[in-house]
């Protein structure tokens, strides 16, 4: 049994916990709950999945499917969906959702495998001892003697993190992301707009979303733009009124929207928000170790953009983890 650090409580963090409960887990993450970018926003009675928006049922990753169903995390919901609303191309199309949004489906995980963790911990510096096992060390704290630090957080952190310790002129070219502003806004009426999902709603807006076929406790229209990476790009640091009356008045016009009063308006700035090229796909490697096979990097950046890819990252470094533990 081997004393094994994870650093990210995302989706590939909590594969790993998941697939290794045999050995000592502990995780670490900065923020104050689970998920990662699989956030959903509270704000007095609204919700919002602002981060991953939903699962695709046609995904390959069957052990999620797995842990989904022994779980009890998700639900199954069919919907009008535009496939490219700007050339009026809709269909209906099943997706998985959270029980009680996205972020339910990490946090019950987490819930479940009930392994030591330390949230609200940023680690920021990582050291081996003479006995070759690992020291974290957060702001405040320091964690001791671990055999393996699997390092799960996006990849330009991970480097950061690591770069004492992994040979990073080895790889030649790296994995990237698109940064996406995300819009959440609400109206004291129903519109009755039929598409509750899609994309290109507009060259600036790449996706947007319903909330209350997600949450029926909502009494007010709730919905999430996610701004294109594009736009995102050549507006990283734009003044937040600015954008949050952009996006609104880009939905509003779209959709014909008049006198009705908006309730609720937020952004937020995803910098790393989805995987632009793979690790995988450049490398055809599936996670970036230590010469010594003690330290790991993985993320959903290894191997694409989704939820799903999220947790085949994880599984797929379990696999070898557990040979090596052997």
């Amino acid at each position: 049994m081997k004393n094994i650090a994870i650093i990210g409580a995302g989706m590939t963090g909590l594969s790993l916990a998941y697939n290794l409960q045999e050995h000592n887990i502990t995780i670490f993450d900065k923020s104050w709950r689970p998920g990662g970018r699989v956030s959903t926003r509270k704000h007095n009675n609204y919700f919002f999945d602002h981060g991953a928006h939903y699962l695709s049922t046609n995904h390959s990753v069957n052990q999620l499917n797995e842990v989904i169903s022994r779980y009890n995390l998700g639900q199954v919901i069919e919907i009008d969906f535009a496939t490219d609303y700007s050339k009026n191309k809709k269909t209906r199309k099943k997706i998985i959702i959270g029980q009680n949004g996205m972020n339910s489906i990490p946090k019950s995980i987490f819930d479940n495998i009930k392994v030591k963790s330390y949230l609200n911990s940023k680690i920021i510096k990582i050291s081996k001892n003479s006995n070759d096992l690992f020291s974290l060390f957060s702001e405040k704290e320091e964690f001791k003697n671990f055999d393996y630090v699997l390092i799960c957080i996006p990849y330009l952190q991970s480097k950061e993190l690591s770069k004492d310790l992994i040979d990073f002129t080895q790889i030649v070219s790296e994995p990237s992301y698109d940064p996406i502003h995300t819009v959440m806004l609400s109206y004291k009426n129903i519109n009755n707009i039929n598409i509750k999902a899609g994309l290109n709603l507009h060259k600036d807006v790449s996706f947007f979303m319903n909330q209350n076929i997600k949450f029926n406790e909502l009494s007010d229209d709730c919905w999430v733009l996610n701004m294109s990476s594009e736009y995102t790009k050549n507006n990283i640091s734009i003044d937040k009124y600015d954008l949050e009356k952009y996006a609104q008045s880009i939905f509003e016009k779209t959709f014909g929207i008049k006198k009705n009063e908006i309730s609720f308006i937020k952004s937020h700035r995803w910098l790393f928000a989805q995987t632009k090229v793979s690790y995988n796909s450049i490398s055809k490697k599936n996670w970036i170790n230590s010469k010594d096979n003690k330290l790991f990097l993985s993320g959903d950046w290894v191997i694409g953009k989704s939820l799903s890819d999220a947790w085949d990252a994880g599984e797929k470094l379990s696999h070898y983890i557990k040979i090596l533990s052997v």
